[in-house]
């Protein structure tokens, strides 16, 4: 059920949409009084064929939609769509592509839902901000996208179902081509990861020079000791610009979207909004901010990352250790980017898991794979295993230490990433491969034996 059946949600909505607008119009007050001779409004229409135009394309299954053609120089103002019924299906089976001048890659690549921040498989509640809108059956984009000779925009349905549709852009042409104008990317990256007192994301990384306009993030997870976003929230935003390491460094992930104290109760604004917060399991939160009234700039590079190293207060909490030693503190985030950059495509999009995939609150690593990328067997073992594993983990831990040698000069040595290292020492891989535990061992300047013991 979405949220929109909530009246305070309504009412919040509707005066958020007012201090949008306002904000908007207050910005420039008399630029919409001024009359711009020979500039005309252009309109494209797609997916709706029961009317005038019945030769426009439809959401066919497993095929891609037209939604416009346009030819540059000029701008896109307004992109609309419908949602799609049923929304569980519809909302990330649908993947929004916008492609610039000749770009062999799409510049924005998106489930539909996610891009208009309809967290968490749709079910965000309805908002308004500066650039986007989650109106009552459809969405909202008024981010300008401009584009130098040629502009595509369509969507893909991966779905094996028909979804009734209707799109159109609004569009103007520009007199010529500024080159100061960068072209709007957006990206999806979904992750799905043990969140322990060591861990560091990652969740963009473009080369180039552009800005950063704003992100948003649905969250899930299923542990208990995560409830209201606990431990969740304290991970530091750290940005790393043009090979500068945290040359921004928020120091805590609601502050990084102007919250405090936390993630309390849903809220939305013009730059900065908490469209679902659902403190039962599996506990859910979609939250989105932009930066237009100060962009984060990068002339080279951006790397955005949130790391919990540093947080003082709860690492050395011991029921967080236990849940993570007993395989839980999974944590879920889908995450979106939207940005302005000089290049109109070349980024790496990371490709979409297959629709069934997207649909679960939690993707979480199938846990019948034989091993996982650090080397850990992905097999339970019995406890007095598990304790003679810790022992001799223990033992390592303690002959590094000695050695004055630090996790990043084990990772260097093992080939293993730092991450994995740490996790590997706190006992968060509970079944090691024979190999994992040579890496360490050899890294360390130290052997192990095995021996055997006859049971009685």
């Amino acid at each position: 059920m979405r949220c929109t059946s909530s009246i305070c949600c309504a009412i919040v909505g509707a005066i958020a949409c007012v201090l949008s607008l306002r904000a908007t119009v207050l910005a420039d007050p008399l630029d919409i009084a001024e009359i711009h001779a020979g500039a005309k409004t252009e309109v494209t229409n797609s997916g709706w064929n029961y009317d005038r135009y019945p030769e426009l394309p439809r959401l066919e299954p497993k095929k891609k939609m037209l939604v416009a053609d346009l030819q540059g120089p000029g701008v896109i103002r307004l992109l609309h769509f419908t949602r799609h019924n049923p929304d569980e299906l519809g909302a990330r089976s649908v993947v929004l592509e916008i492609w610039y001048d000749d770009s062999q890659e799409p510049a924005v690549h998106c489930p539909l839902a996610d891009f208009f921040g309809d967290g968490c498989n749709g079910m965000s509640m309805d908002y308004c901000s500066r650039f986007l809108e989650c109106a009552p059956r459809c969405y909202n984009c008024y981010i300008p996208m401009p584009f130098k000779s040629r502009a595509r925009v369509y969507l893909r349905n991966d779905a094996d179902r028909k979804f009734t549709n209707y799109s159109f852009v609004e569009w103007e042409r520009l007199p010529e081509w500024n080159d100061k104008l960068g072209y709007f990317h957006a990206t999806y990256n979904r992750k799905c990861f043990q969140l322990t007192p060591d861990a560091t994301e990652t969740f963009l990384e473009v080369n180039g020079a552009g800005h950063i306009l704003g992100r948003q993030f649905s969250i899930a997870t299923e542990e208990p000791l995560f409830k209201n976003f606990e431990i969740c929230m304290e991970g530091n935003n750290e940005i790393d610009i043009d090979g500068q390491e945290r040359k921004i460094d928020y120091l805590g992930s609601e502050d990084s979207f102007t919250f405090s104290w936390g993630f309390r109760k849903t809220f939305v604004g013009p730059r900065a909004g908490i469209t679902l917060i659902q403190n039962k399991t599996p506990y859910l939160l979609s939250v989105y901010r932009f930066h237009d009234h100060l962009p984060i700039r990068f002339d080279e590079s951006i790397k955005w990352k949130i790391s919990w190293t540093a947080e003082k207060q709860v690492p050395n909490r011991a029921d967080w250790m236990k849940a993570v030693a007993g395989g839980g503190c999974w944590i879920d985030y889908a995450a979106v980017y939207y940005w302005y950059q000089t290049a109109p495509g070349g980024y790496s999009h990371q490709p979409l898991p297959p629709i069934a995939e997207r649909a679960k609150p939690i993707c979480k690593p199938d846990d019948n794979k034989a091993t996982d990328a650090a080397g850990d067997a992905k097999e339970s073992v019995p406890q007095g295993e598990y304790i003679e594993l810790r022992a001799l983990l223990g033992k390592l831990k303690k002959h590094r230490e000695q050695k004055g040698m630090s996790l990043s000069d084990v990772a260097a040595s093992s080939g293993m990433d730092r991450s994995a290292v740490s996790r590997l020492e706190n006992g968060v891989y509970l079944n090691p491969t024979v190999d994992t535990l040579y890496r360490y061992a050899q890294a360390v300047g130290a052997d192990i034996g095995f021996c055997v013991r006859v049971l009685v």
